[in-house]
């Protein structure tokens, strides 16, 4: 069903009336009867197809959307009320209750291994995941995920044997953004950033949140509305050489933290070699914020 609504301060008023086109509203938002997601919640841009205002149309993407096995045009709305699409115009199709299945277990396990916090679209063609798992008892990945990788090979097990099935993967994340263009050596204004969902690219290439980009000077000149890159920018120092600094990875699912050495000094989003001072070992680790890396798994 096609409505327009209007937020007003912090709620959007349902319209007296559906209408059939979105012409007069400052944006539209469609999604479908049923989606398939992580527990608890996602952004509404992980899901829906929004046009209109690019700016409101990033807001919107912003917009968190709480479930619990499903959702409703009035979550939605409320949602929408606590982003700047607040006292706008928007033109919804969608039903009165959207239903939320679990995601596939391959997309909760790729998360799990690469930390990823978004939507992992796995598109498996012709037949879909549910109905290409018929017949088999599991499945297996491989030992190392590059996060943004368009496709991956995966062996089905049968319990006799195994066979290998290219998927194709979709990754989904915040963006960070400036609203007008930036110089070289200029410092990145955080009050200028702005921040939509997006499809990663390769590598984590991305800033997801302003705060990483807090201390961050351009190398080169970057667009407006062009999502922020790690080569984009250069940082004030985040981790010195030889200091101590607590290093994080996931196991099985689980954070797990351990205090190491910083071979190498680098600013937000900089792989740096790390000695863990326990096992000696010395890793690839991404700096995360200041005196703390993740452990680069890939």
């Amino acid at each position: 069903m096609r409505m327009r609504i209007s937020a007003l301060s912090a709620a959007i008023i349902l319209a007296i009336s559906s209408v059939a086109a979105s012409a007069a509203s400052d944006l539209s938002v469609e999604l479908p009867s049923s989606i398939e997601s992580r527990e608890g919640w996602f952004y509404l841009g992980e899901y829906a197809e929004i046009k209109g205002d690019r700016e409101l149309a990033d807001a919107a993407s912003m917009a968190v959307i709480r479930h619990s096995g499903s959702f409703s045009r009035g979550d939605v709305i409320e949602a929408l009320g606590q982003t700047e699409v607040a006292g706008r115009s928007v033109a919804m199709d969608m039903p009165d209750v959207v239903r939320v299945s679990p995601e596939p277990d391959i997309a909760s396990e790729l998360r799990a291994m690469t930390g990823w916090k978004w939507r992992i679209d796995v598109d498996v063609v012709p037949e879909g995941w549910a109905k290409l798992m018929e017949g088999y008892s599991g499945f297996h990945l491989p030992p190392k995920i590059i996060p943004g990788a368009r496709s991956l090979a995966i062996k089905l097990d049968d319990g006799g044997g195994l066979r290998t099935k290219q998927v194709k993967l979709t990754w989904y994340q915040p963006m960070a953004y400036s609203a007008v263009p930036i110089a070289k050596d200029a410092q990145i204004g955080v009050s200028s950033l702005r921040m939509r969902i997006g499809r990663a690219g390769m590598m984590m290439t991305n800033f997801w949140s302003p705060e990483q980009l807090a201390n961050a000077v351009a190398r080169k000149p970057v667009n407006a509305w062009t999502p922020i890159e790690t080569g984009d920018v250069t940082q004030k120092s985040f981790v010195r050489a030889g200091s101590t600094v607590t290093m994080v990875a996931s196991v099985n699912g689980l954070g797990v933290e351990v205090k190491g050495i910083a071979m190498q000094r680098g600013g937000m989003g900089d792989v740096i070699k790390v000695k863990n001072l326990s096992s000696k070992k010395v890793l690839m680790a991404r700096i995360v914020g200041d005196g703390r890396v993740e452990i680069d798994q890939r």
